[in-house]
């Protein structure tokens, strides 16, 4: 089973390159919303979360200026231009109190830019301050958690993202678990980088066996 991962504006769909079968994905990486993406650093995942961001920045937000606000900037600009995200869009911001980087991105999705957090902990209510943010603006916003998942449905999507043992150093694979979408049932996909395709996209490899079970997802709005 090879399928693609397009980021459409209309959401995310999976476009099968042979008869079989594969499983729609829910509307992700809407505009005017914010996605929660878990990259752990214990497990060596940081990048692999950027890599995941900046993959949905070119597809789904292919124009205009880009806050990336971090402790300590250390993007690589080559890299990210390897993914068709141009570098000269960033902005970078450095703020070592979380609630600063947290208080620049809630400003640039009100003032309809795109944008990134890294952060360790997002509490709910600055989850839904900037999911308002976000709703004002019409701005994509992403939270990359490097410590542990959140619990808050004011994000669109969570996700959780590991790079995968499989795959190659020109096209390392991803193995990504959607923990939460609104109305959609949690799944797990093996994804991997095309770059012939324009704009670069994902390729779902496979779809993983054992999905985050359902009871992962928290009852209580965020």
């Amino acid at each position: 089973m090879n399928a693609v991962l397009p980021f459409e504006r209309s959401g995310i769909r999976r476009e099968s390159r042979t008869t079989s079968r594969v499983p729609s994905l829910p509307d992700s990486f809407a505009a005017g919303a914010v996605h929660d993406v878990l990259a752990p650093a214990a497990a060596h995942a940081v990048g692999a979360g950027t890599r995941f961001i900046a993959h949905a920045l070119v597809t789904r937000a292919p124009a205009g200026p880009v806050l990336w606000a971090a402790a300590r900037s250390d993007l690589y600009p080559p890299g990210l231009a390897c993914l068709g995200l141009d570098p000269s869009r960033l902005i970078l911001a450095e703020a070592t109190r979380e609630a600063d980087r947290l208080a620049a991105l809630a400003t640039a999705l009100a003032g309809g830019l795109h944008g990134v957090a890294e952060i360790e902990d997002l509490s709910r209510l600055a989850a839904r301050r900037l999911a308002l943010a976000a709703r004002k603006g019409g701005g994509i916003g992403f939270v990359l958690r490097t410590r542990r998942s959140g619990d808050s449905t004011a994000c669109a999507t969570r996700w959780r993202i590991l790079p995968a043992l499989s795959g190659t150093a020109a096209r390392p694979r991803l193995a990504a678990d959607l923990l939460y979408a609104r109305g959609a049932d949690p799944d797990s996909f093996l994804l991997e980088p095309d770059h012939h395709a324009t704009p670069s996209a994902l390729t779902v490899v496979a779809r993983l066996a054992d999905p985050p079970s359902p009871a992962r997802r928290h009852r209580r709005a965020g």
